[in-house]
């Protein structure tokens, strides 16, 4: 599904698209918006135009705290898999992103893969393989499956499709990371704009406007999203945070407290932990700064 200026683009099981306008009272009915990756139940009128007349239960979604109102803004639904994408250079990595979108998909039991595009512009990138960087190290420490990837040089798309296929996966991360150029490069054909990385600043220009789902040849789908400057989690139990980073996990159940938030409780195994290098300061930073998150919007 694509949602354009308030038209419904729907995929029908046959694989027919259909423009859809919304009936009224979906919305009063479930008591939430149809967002892209919705199952919903389209209804043809005797004028030959198509509505969404019914919404289906979700099993899971991507969201986040709405920016301008205190609610919640479902990004992509009913999603298997949160591929977060990073650049090894222009822009540098934003590591706080990462932690967030990675808690995501963690809080959401959803499965998430860390990409790291652009290794055409690592040092020494044309004579050989890219090596990964040591402060992605971490990721691969607490768990995650990393790829090294380049959209231009073609490194690393194969394995990155292997990954699709079969599944409701959705790119996500800060503008300008080459999220519209990998998916280009895995759906030729899908022609998504590509933008460049403004020079001041060093940050990506915004070129999806909104999510969109896009079906994956070999099966399933992919979700490209906007370049996410902003992403504060939803309705979040500061007790249950920990454990959206599988580091913690081991050590949290050594900790004194059954209800220890590893912040200054006596005999926290997981500050014990950061102490010892097991758990990298900068994960233990981007879930402190979540958890004052999560307690400040209960």
């Amino acid at each position: 599904m694509r949602i354009v200026a308030g038209t419904y683009h729907v995929e029908m099981d046959g694989g027919e698209w259909l423009e859809c306008s919304l009936r009224g009272r979906v919305k009063q009915k479930v008591g939430r918006q149809v967002s892209v990756g919705d199952l919903v139940r389209v209804e043809r009128l005797d004028d030959g135009s198509c509505r969404v007349s019914d919404l289906l239960e979700r099993h899971s979604a991507l969201s986040r705290h709405g920016v301008v109102r205190r609610r919640e803004q479902v990004i992509v639904a009913n999603v298997d898999q949160v591929v977060t994408v990073a650049a090894i250079a222009a822009p540098s990595p934003d590591f706080s992103m990462i932690n967030r979108l990675l808690a995501l998909a963690e809080l959401n039991e959803l499965d998430g893969l860390v990409v790291l595009n652009k290794a055409d512009l690592a040092a020494g990138a044309p004579d050989g393989p890219t090596a990964l960087p040591s402060e992605f190290e971490p990721y691969r420490a607490a768990g995650y499956e990393i790829l090294i990837t380049s959209a231009k040089r073609g490194l690393g798309l194969e394995e990155l499709r292997e990954r699709l296929i079969g599944r409701i996966s959705v790119f996500s991360g800060p503008s300008g990371v080459g999220k519209s150029s990998l998916l280009n490069s895995l759906m030729p054909g899908l022609d998504l704009r590509v933008g460049e990385v403004g020079r001041r600043k060093g940050r990506g220009r915004h070129t999806t406007v909104a999510a969109a789902l896009y079906p994956f040849g070999e099966g399933g789908y992919v979700a490209d999203t906007p370049g996410l400057q902003y992403l504060a989690l939803w309705d979040v139990d500061p007790l249950a945070l920990g454990q959206s980073f599988p580091e913690f996990r081991g050590p949290a159940e050594e900790c004194r407290f059954a209800d220890c938030i590893h912040r200054a409780e006596p005999g926290c195994a997981v500050r014990e932990a950061l102490e010892a290098g097991t758990i990298a300061p900068s994960r233990y930073e981007s879930y402190q700064a979540l958890l004052r998150e999560a307690e400040e919007g209960r």
